[in-house]
This record gives C-alpha cells, structure tokens and sequence, in this order.
C-alpha cells in the first residue's frame, strides 16, 4: 500500500511539473511551431519574437511578427505587424473537437508592401503557394482527414500600405488601409482547414488593397498631370492639325 501511494505521488509530481514546464513554456512551443511550420504553407518566410499567453482570458498574442515576401518579389516584406491576437476558448471540448472555434483573430498595426510585378502580386502568390501547397498534400477544404476551424471574427485595424511597382516609374504610393471585419469565416461549411482559412484573410486584405491603390494611384497621377493637362493637350491638337494637314496636302492636287 505504501508503494502504491508513493507511486502516485510520484506521478502526481511528474504530472505536475509536466503541466508547469508545458505552461510555462507554451508561448516558446508554439513561437517555434509558427516559424516551422507556416513558411512551407505560405512559400514566405516567417519572423515571430515571441508569444504571450493568458489561459484565463483565453488569449495568445503573437509579438513583432514579420511575414516576408513568396519568392520572385524583392520588397522589405508583405506584412510587419505589432500583435496579432487570438481569443478562443480554451476548453478541453473545444480544443479536442473536430471543429475547433476560434472567437476573435485581431490584426493591429501591420505595415503592408505590397508590391506589384510583371507575374501579378505578392499577395495573390501567396495565395497561389497555398493552393500547390495543399493540391501536394492531396489535401481539399472538404476533407475530415484535417482538423478544421470556424473563426467567428477577424480585425484588420490601422495597416499602412506602400504599393511598389516598376509600373510606378520609381514612385512609391502609400496609404491607410480601411479597418476590414471578416465574419463567420467556415460558419457555413460546418469548419475549414486552417491554409483555407489563410486564404480568406488574405484575400479580403488583397482586395481591400486592390480597390483604394487603384484610387489612390489614379489620383496620384492625375494630380501630377493636372497642372500641365492643359498644355499637353494643346500641344497634341496642334500636333494633330499639322499631321492632317501634310496628308491632306498629298491628297489635294495644287490649284
């Protein structure tokens, strides 16, 4: 009987003391699993510094995150972010569902370059990597091989964008980014794959992009003209003129 209670005990205190190191060193596990694991996915490198827990709150915060450029772009980065913070509840039920629900995903204060090339956008070509990436795995969005996820809000708040581009001539177009709130992401399908999941985020945050650099850079280049529109067109009327002019002369026979 003795030896069985000091079984226990001993059991009870590895236990114990699992669980401490493992929560002690929780952020530092999953800092690591984030820097493995994401690039391969994504076709980018993946800087994190570290990741803060709060078990009671239900909370991770990834700091000092930085997301690089897929191969073939050559700007700084895609993203630079300050925090990137997940609550979700962290039951034993939720975590070991098939379905796993994730509350909130909220993205503050990232510095975005997103740059344009002759073979379309940093973005879209992360886009692009995670379809090979899954399409090599055999793996769809339908598949219950995979865990899957329903995130139920996602913040982008205060990005600033810097649109690079050979197309710019050398010029650079900068601009805050509209706050976005995605909703219900997997809501409908009952649960998506985390690299689908990936991909949403990351293509209303192309499309956001898309639509104010069009406005931006149109307007941009309007105004860079609109002190000088006047004599271009001038300049192309009289052009204009003088060309007809020649070739009429050809046509007409001397009186």
């Amino acid at each position: 009987m003795k030896k069985l209670l000091a079984v226990i005990v001993v059991i009870g205190l590895l236990g114990a003391g699992a669980f401490f190191y493992l929560s002690s060193n929780a952020g530092g596990l999953i800092r690591d699993g984030v820097v493995a694991y994401t690039p391969p996915v994504i076709g980018a490198e993946v800087e994190l510094a570290s990741v803060d827990l709060d078990p009671s709150a239900g909370t991770a915060s990834l700091n000092n995150m930085v997301i690089g450029n897929p191969e073939g772009f050559t700007s700084d980065h895609l993203f630079k972010m300050d925090q990137l913070m997940v609550r979700m509840d962290t039951s034993i039920a939720n975590l070991t569902s098939d379905v796993i629900r994730i509350n909130e995903v909220r993205l503050e204060g990232a510095d975005m370059i997103y740059e344009i090339g002759r073979n379309g956008n940093n973005i879209g070509r992360i886009q692009e990597n995670i379809d090979a990436y899954m399409a090599e795995l055999g793996i769809e969005s339908s598949d219950d091989s995979e865990k899957k996820f329903i995130i139920e809000d996602v913040y982008v708040n205060g990005t600033n964008v810097k649109v690079a581009s050979d197309m710019l001539g050398g010029r650079s177009v900068g601009f805050p980014l509209p706050d976005l709130h995605l909703s219900g992401i997997g809501e409908r399908e009952n649960g998506v794959i985390a690299s689908d999941a990936i991909k949403q985020v990351f293509g209303a945050i192309s499309g956001s992009v898309q639509r104010v650099a069009q406005n931006e850079a149109i307007g941009d280049l309007l105004g860079n003209v609109q002190g000088t529109g006047e004599n271009v067109v001038k300049e192309l009327e009289d052009k204009v003129v003088d060309e007809v002019g020649d070739r009429l002369k050809g046509l007409i026979p001397p009186m």
